[in-house]
């Protein structure tokens, strides 16, 4: 009987304590409801005002690219919102652009969006119907049409009779090979096809010889000729042969 009585006196002993921990207990539930509640409202707020634009859109890395150029393609400014900015998928569209080789994004909590872009170099020049435009290393053309800045315009050889786009490609793709010393020396490539010989390049340099050389080896080839005109007779100009080894056929026979 006394340890039945002992018992009761035990649970209602209890019953304040058990209170006291339901009431924490719904107190706490209560808050974090009011907790996710102030949330959801500071997020819709956020979503809703200025506070989450982007303040500023930075792009680096630009010589003869536009600034437009490059966000005119990706929508991005100072209403766009910068949550909604993903780097990666900002970098994966802004790669594809002609004339960017490598682009990285940078998003900061300062609502500030950094774009560092490295661009193609810029490696000859092509002639069209209208004008002639710059040739990237690519392979591709200058994206936003002709270079109207001269101190941006780089020294390249004008390439002709690349009607294949392929074509074009593989002799950007030597040429950026070249150091910018040798390639300013060119003037002119031709691509030239006959039949029953290989294909090949001519290239006219600035100082009047003729190089001819396998299209396959363009930039091994004319890296050596600055030491192979140094061979060359003085005042003679002609056509240097450079396939393995090369040989000299003058212009005009020396004078007896």
């Amino acid at each position: 009987m006394e340890t039945r009585q002992n018992t009761v006196r035990s649970l209602e002993d209890r019953i304040p304590y058990m209170k006291d921990q339901r009431r924490k207990k719904a107190n706490r539930r209560l808050s974090a409801i009011l907790l996710l509640f102030a949330l959801l409202i500071a997020l819709v707020v956020y979503m809703q005002t200025s506070v989450s634009d982007v303040k500023a859109v930075n792009v680096s890395g630009l010589d003869w690219l536009s600034e437009a150029y490059v966000l005119d393609e990706v929508e991005l400014d100072t209403n766009s919102k910068i949550v909604e900015v993903s780097p990666k998928r900002l970098e994966a569209t802004i790669k594809a652009l002609p004339g960017v080789k490598d682009v990285d994004v940078d998003r900061s909590w300062y609502n500030i969006v950094s774009i560092d872009l490295e661009e193609e170099k810029m490696i000859a020049y092509s002639r069209t119907d209208e004008e002639e435009v710059v040739v990237l290393a690519d392979g591709s053309l200058h994206p936003t049409g002709q270079i109207d800045d001269p101190e941006k315009l780089k020294d390249g050889p004008l390439l002709r009779q690349f009607t294949d786009v392929a074509d074009l490609e593989k002799v950007a793709g030597e040429l950026e090979q070249v150091d910018d010393a040798m390639r300013a020396r060119m003037s002119e490539i031709v691509f030239s096809k006959q039949d029953g010989e290989p294909t090949r390049y001519e290239i006219f340099m600035n100082d009047g010889n003729t190089l001819v050389t396998p299209t396959f080896k363009l930039s091994q080839t004319v890296s050596k000729y600055g030491e192979i005109f140094e061979n060359i007779p003085k005042g003679q100009r002609g056509t240097v042969v450079m396939d393995g080894g090369y040989y000299f056929v003058p212009y005009e026979k020396p004078k007896e």
